[in-house]
């Protein structure tokens, strides 16, 4: 693991960031765009988390939910293996020290792509992972509810959960997918956040 940070650290950082800071002192970050939506503005929501996490120092990647393989609700739970799925497991989720999972609002709740990745975690591999959870809805609520029953989930799994979940809504109203998230309420919001999230 330390060997895979140190290469990471090497692309992400300058030799002069890596002198002041002690190896482990550095975490992998992932962050789930928790939807294979197209074009999705949750994508957006994770690249400008990736962006802030760099600019505080810290190591991030983004999984999108888009580069699950097309089958694996069939091929890869329930006992079932497929190696790609496994191998996207062992790289964002298991060798990770805390996920950000942002979850856009699907009926009510947060997305069944999503549930369904989640299904096929094991709790003999997971290590704690603590966990930082963004909503991102068209509508007023941000998504709570959906966060709430995300929140359920994670516990269940016996990952710890940073208590300050943002529920970002509107989003329609604060960027677009070509330039990203542009509005600097959530912007600030989402940096304090992290800020919090790092030293959880």
């Amino acid at each position: 693991m330390k060997f895979f940070v140190k290469v990471v650290l090497k692309h992400c950082f300058s030799e002069e960031i890596f002198k002041h800071k002690p190896l482990s002192q550095f975490i992998m970050i992932t962050i789930v765009s928790g939807t294979n939506r197209k074009g999705s503005m949750t994508f957006q929501v994770a690249q400008l988390c990736k962006n802030l996490l760099t600019q505080k120092g810290e190591v991030a990647q983004i999984l999108d939910l888009q580069d699950l393989p097309h089958d694996f609700v069939f091929s890869a739970l329930y006992g079932n293996k497929n190696p790609e799925f496994e191998s996207i497991l062992k790289e964002y989720i298991y060798s990770s020290s805390k996920l950000v999972l942002i979850s856009p609002e699907y009926n009510g709740g947060f997305s069944g792509v999503l549930k369904a990745f989640m299904d096929g975690w094991s709790p003999r591999v997971l290590t704690n992972q603590k966990v930082a959870l963004i909503g991102v809805a068209s509508g007023r609520s941000g998504n709570l509810r959906g966060l709430d029953y995300l929140t359920n989930c994670c516990h269940y799994m016996k990952l710890p959960v940073y208590f300050d979940k943002v529920p970002v809504s509107r989003i329609a109203d604060l960027g677009n997918t070509e330039v990203g998230i542009h509005d600097e309420a959530t912007i600030k919001t989402l940096s304090t956040m992290l800020d919090g999230f790092i030293k959880f």
